[in-house]
């Protein structure tokens, strides 16, 4: 028996060494009825009495029964077993050489892993979370017998001390999960992970994954390039797959899947546009469907997706028709707007006015809180232009936070006759900067759940890029930690997490994966300082990014990640409560996108305070005669620069003939982006038809602030 159990143990060691393990599909109860009846009489004789021969040892029994399926998977992809030994001896040899072929014969059922809260439940040898091997099976017992024992059994002497050597394995820490998850849980993670992993492989084939790579390269899916690393894998394993015989290719997927971050690729954002494609829907569909699930604001901002016989087709209509000089664009300047082409519809007698330039006045550069303005006088945009603006000397605009998505920036061509290729008469154009639109998805994500959005203090976390179970965590002044352990449990503090995604609430649609912790009552708020911190609870590190929200006392902070990390813990945000005020401190790890109470610099301009006002005008689709499409309202601000390259038209606002050609545009439109220079127009705009607001100070017969709504 000794000599037996170091030739399983040093095959287990080897099986190991792979880093993985799993289970077969065959029950220990199966192997050891194996392995008892394939003993000839010789090599069982009876010990005791007949129903109990040598062999049958409830020990061993226990062992085989528990750990008897465990295999590896060898680079064959061929099942291996711990009785996989061609130098047992002959005592043993039908019955590990009759197991090893039965095992083999199997499939993969499960992964293998203990647990040491299971372990420790065992009569095993003692253990700690440190141990670097943990004891499977009861390795030997001793017995003294009896008189009246060996007078029964007449094989032992009476008093004689008897050591049972029994099978047992010695396994390696990393197969031990000290975490607190049962084994059922570990198990089916793996199980769900390549399942998922094995559908994407038979269903994906190799010609979607490499279109899929050619749309996000040619810029036809919103935001796709955080996504190209996971296309990039993927292939590389169907390519593999693909060329594996097919009775291999269940345990390959088991292998492969085993700890790859993109098993469950199928589920994800990328891999439902991937099925989408296989399953035939349309190439226009499927991009649209996607750019909608990523983002329902701007999903027509991606290019659309094109062929070289259209490229070729638009190439000669732009040279045929005289457009090519159109083209060719830039950052426009004050220099460039004529009084002429600059009319405000609705201002005095309808006459045209002067542009409003104030170089005089200088902005006051001090920093202010929006709710300092609650009580100003309000004006609708038109009153403001009609009966306000022409008494004006001066206009400064409060820059807030939450206009990331106001940002404008005016282009023009280079050539100045050149032929217009807009559905209005000018060569104007203009691009808002790509980011926010300043109203909160995630507060409405909250409430759509079911969430309460309604406290002193709300702190919700979106993470809808990914299927990872990402928790918040807040950890109080006291110590005590709110987290998806007290999901909907209110503490003494008023606060409570009322909503958990993808762990203990189960799995959510990817505009719904939002956690949110919120305090209702301030006088039950403790002193000091609140942690925030988010978790990967699938311990795949925070390689995809996420938003935290902060709304305190009715001021929001939007941040979300600067950078993927290999970490599974990241801390966002320390809030800092004095018994009255709340003060929102970002961490390093996190960039501000909104925010009403913490200052940023966007286009060169420092937010929360005034600046000054350049130029007053209606988008040029408004200029003289022209009234097509929306109406914007542009306040372009002294030192107001765009800092990264901008688009110089879209698509939505060509001419009919040019709209036959927009994919090609779309894609021309990205390739040729008009660098920032230091002369150009950009400031703050505003859709006629969109409800928002901006404060100004103006000077003129008095000075005065008013809040204009649009």
């Amino acid at each position: 028996m000794e000599h037996l159990n170091s030739l399983i143990q040093e095959k287990f060691d080897q099986m190991s060494d792979s880093g993985k393990l799993f289970r077969a599909a065959i029950t220990g109860d199966q192997i050891w009825d194996l392995y008892l009846s394939s003993f000839s009489k010789e090599n069982d004789p009876v010990f005791r009495d007949p129903a109990s021969s040598t062999h049958n040892c409830n020990h061993c029994n226990n062992f085989i029964r528990r750990y008897g399926n465990i295999v590896s998977i060898g680079e064959d992809l061929q099942i291996q077993t711990m009785f996989d030994l061609p130098d047992v001896d002959e005592e043993y040899a039908a019955s590990v050489n009759a197991i090893s072929a039965k095992i083999k014969s199997s499939k993969i059922e499960e992964v293998f892993f203990e647990t040491f809260q299971e372990l420790n439940s065992l009569p095993y040898e003692s253990c700690t979370k440190k141990s670097e091997k943990f004891q499977l099976g009861v390795a030997s017992n001793q017995k003294r017998y009896t008189k009246e024992e060996s007078e029964k059994y007449g094989v032992v002497d009476p008093g004689e001390i008897i050591e049972f050597k029994h099978l047992h394995l010695f396994l390696d820490k990393k197969f031990v999960d000290t975490t607190g998850l049962s084994v059922e849980t570990i198990m089916a993670n793996y199980r769900e992970s390549k399942n998922v992993f094995q559908r994407a492989m038979e269903t994906i084939s190799l010609d979607t994954l490499r279109l899929v790579k050619d749309l996000i390269l040619q810029g036809s899916l919103l935001n796709g390039d955080p996504h190209i690393h996971k296309i990039d894998a993927i292939i590389q394993c169907k390519d593999s797959y693909d060329s594996i015989d097919a009775k291999n290719r269940d345990n390959w997927c088991w292998v492969q899947s085993f700890g790859f971050s993109y098993a469950r690729f199928r589920n994800e954002l990328i891999g439902v546009l991937c099925s989408e494609l296989s399953e035939g829907m349309d190439l226009n569909k499927a991009c649209e469907n996607w750019n909608k699930r990523v983002d329902p604001v701007n999903y027509k901002k991606a290019s659309a997706p094109i062929t070289k016989s259209q490229i070729d087709a638009a190439k000669k209509f732009v040279e045929e028709n005289g457009y090519e000089e159109s083209f060719d664009r830039t950052l426009a300047t004050i220099d460039d707007i004529k009084v002429s082409e600059i009319l405000h519809t609705n201002v005095g007698d309808g006459k045209i006015k002067e542009v409003s330039i104030f170089d005089e006045v200088k902005s006051n550069t001090s920093r202010h809180k929006r709710n300092e303005f609650d009580g100003v006088e309000e004006v609708d945009i038109e009153k403001f232009m009609k009966d306000i603006l022409p008494g004006c000397t001066s206009v400064e605009a409060y820059l807030e936070n939450r206009y990331d998505g106001n940002f404008v920036t005016l282009t023009t061509s280079k050539v100045k006759e050149s032929k217009p290729i807009f559905a209005w008469s000018n060569n104007y154009s203009w691009t808002f900067n790509g980011n926010l639109s300043g109203k909160s998805q995630i507060k409405s994500a909250v409430k759509s759940r079911g969430g309460n959005v309604d406290g002193v203090l709300r702190i919700s976390l979106s993470f809808p890029l990914t299927t990872d179970d990402y928790d918040l965590h807040v950890e109080e002044p006291n110590g005590n930690r709110i987290d998806y352990k007290s999901v909907r449990s209110v503490f003494p503090s008023s606060g409570t997490l009322d909503l958990d995604a993808q762990g203990v609430d189960g799995p959510q649609p990817p505009e719904k994966r939002v956690e949110n912790v919120i305090y209702v009552d301030k006088s039950k708020m403790l002193i000091g300082r609140y942690i925030v911190r988010v978790h990967n609870f699938s311990r795949r590190g925070l390689n995809v990014p996420f938003d935290l929200e902060v709304e305190a006392d009715g001021e929001l902070t939007l941040m979300s990640l600067k950078r993927k990390t290999g970490d599974n813990w990241v801390d966002v945000v320390i809030i800092n409560f004095d018994g009255n005020s709340f003060t929102v401190k970002p961490s390093s790890s996190m960039e501000i996108k909104e925010s009403k109470s913490v200052s940023k610099e966007v286009y060169g301009l420092q937010t929360n305070q005034f600046h000054k006002v350049n130029l007053l005008c209606l988008s040029p689709n408004h200029w003289g005669e022209n009234k097509v499409g929306n109406k914007h309202y542009f306040f372009m601000l002294n030192g107001c620069k765009t800092p990264v390259p901008i688009r110089g038209f879209h698509n939505e606002n060509l001419n009919a003939e040019l709209s036959a050609h927009r994919k090609v545009l779309e894609v021309l439109a990205l390739t040729k982006m008009i660098e920032p220079s230091d002369k150009q127009l950009s400031g703050l705009g505003f859709n006629a038809t969109v409800r928002d607001e901006l404060i100004v100070r103006l000077q003129g017969t008095h000075k005065r602030c008013v809040k204009i709504k649009f």
